[in-house]
């Protein structure tokens, strides 16, 4: 009874170890730790003085079995770890394609040639319409030349020097003003304050117009039409009344006060119709100081612009449609010089990827390769693995059997489980990666001819954008 007391404690026991694991190239069978584990030279040397397994034994004892049993395990998750591998590196070469970004960088430069045509195709009625608008504008100065007999360029202030003359003119009424305000200030109740006010709103008058009489009229003197030029005459006469009669109108306004007139404004109207003077020598240094300010506005606006009426104008608009044009032709180029850029950098960077490409396909390749030698090992180092332990069980059984005979199955080894070996072959891929290769290699060949392309659309679309005048004929604008 002790015998089988004993057995089943060994069978129950030995079914307690940790299962194998499943990848051949981390964890190689340990024979020594597998026997340990399973305790053979104990078994064996259990079962052998018990005469088990008898001589006549056909089949593997408990022990022997169990080793068969584990090997088996290694060996399929050898198999396992062999499939996911080769599918793993079929799906990895199978992503590995050169073939479309190869023929597209092949044809870099018709792509950049149909990109640049759309570009210029899409802005093409904008373009056209500046074009029309500038040459119209240019035609309408040429007309306005002739007509006029100038043979000279157009002369206005820049910006900075119109914001200046035009500033002089807020100056000079705060300047006027803050002089006539002592004058005022005498003679009503509000003081300097009201002097002030009343001296900023006269010096208003005085400045603005004349300012606008030398802006818009009195340069019609260099008009070449005579009656033109006949009115800019009697505008200059009409600005200096104006001036004349503004300062007049000043200084028996401040006669009117200093005289304590009820209605000081209708006073002084009185008197500047009739054609009194001024009654004192103050009323006269306000008229003067009127007249100067009167001048200095008067020519402030003449200058603004050039001296012959309309000609500043239409000088400016032409340059405004002009430049609009020419900046609407530089952002063309520009587009066009990205475009280009892109295309050169793609075409770059299409060839250093497909090399890097062939490069990892090839190590795919290995890789495949190696795997399969890899599981072919595993599985030759199971059989060994088996046979070292099935040695060592059946040496240390033989050694106590007393004498008995020793089984004849002693001298086989079991036969293990046939598994379907993985295809790893890589003749496809060999074919694939030629293939590859071939493509990768008319690029390389012919990298620096696709640049020379790429760059004579360029210059071919570039010299499409011409300036004004070149480009688009008169005849189709006109």
């Amino acid at each position: 009874m002790w015998f089988f007391e004993r057995l089943k404690r060994w069978a129950t026991s030995s079914n307690q170890s940790a299962p194998a694991p499943r990848h051949p190239d981390l964890h190689r069978i340990n024979v020594a730790k597998l026997s340990e584990e399973l305790k053979l030279k104990e078994q064996a040397q259990r079962l052998g003085n018990g005469g088990v397994p008898a001589a006549d034994a056909q089949s593997l004892s408990g022990p022997e079995a169990l080793i068969v049993q584990k090997v088996e395990t290694y060996r399929q998750g050898y198999f396992d770890w062999a499939i996911a591998r080769m599918n793993l590196l079929s799906q990895d070469l199978g992503k590995l394609r050169v073939t479309s970004d190869v023929n597209r960088a092949l044809n870099a430069d018709e792509e950049f040639r149909r990109l640049a045509e759309t570009t210029l195709s899409e802005r093409d009625g904008d373009l056209r319409a500046l074009a029309n608008s500038a040459q119209n504008a240019m035609a309408e100065l040429d007309r306005f030349r002739t007509t006029h007999r100038l043979d000279r360029e157009a002369r206005w202030p820049s910006k900075a020097k119109g914001f200046l003359m035009y500033s002089v003119a807020v100056a000079a009424i705060a300047v006027e003003g803050i002089l006539n305000a002592g004058f005022f200030s005498h003679g009503l109740d509000s003081g300097l304050i009201g002097g002030f006010l009343m001296a900023m709103a006269s010096a208003a008058v005085n400045v603005l117009v004349a300012f606008f009489m030398g802006k818009f009229f009195i340069r019609y003197v260099h008009h070449r039409i005579p009656g033109y030029k006949a009115l800019g005459m009697l505008a200059v006469l009409v600005a200096l009344a104006l001036i004349i009669t503004v300062g007049f109108g000043i200084a028996h306004f401040r006669d009117a006060l200093m005289s304590e007139a009820p209605v000081p404004a209708k006073a002084a109207y009185e008197a500047l119709r009739s054609g009194a003077f001024p009654h004192d020598i103050m009323s006269w240094g306000l008229f003067a100081l009127s007249c100067v300010f009167g001048l200095i506005a008067l020519f402030d606006g003449y200058v603004t612009d050039d001296p012959y009426p309309d000609y500043g104008r239409i000088s400016r608009h032409t340059q405004e449609v002009v430049e609009d044009y020419n900046a609407e032709l530089d952002q063309l180029r520009s587009e066009l010089e990205v475009l280009k850029q892109e295309e050169l950098d793609r075409l770059d960077k299409a060839l250093k990827d497909a090399q890097a490409t062939i490069a990892v396909y090839e190590s795919r390749i290995e890789d495949k390769d190696a795997a399969s030698l890899r599981l072919q090992t595993a599985l030759q180092d199971a059989d060994n693995s088996m046979a070292a332990l099935l040695s060592e069980f059946r040496t240390e059984n033989e050694l106590h059997r007393n004498g008995l005979a020793r089984p004849q199955y002693f001298d086989q080894k079991p036969t293990l489980r046939e598994l379907p070996f993985p295809d790893f072959s890589t003749a496809e891929d060999r074919e694939a990666l030629s293939e590859h290769k071939s493509l990768v290699q008319q690029l390389l060949d012919e990298v620096q001819d696709i640049r020379a392309r790429i760059q004579d659309a360029f210059n071919h679309q570039y010299d499409l954008l011409k300036p004004l005048g070149t480009h688009y004929q008169a005849s189709e604008v006109l």
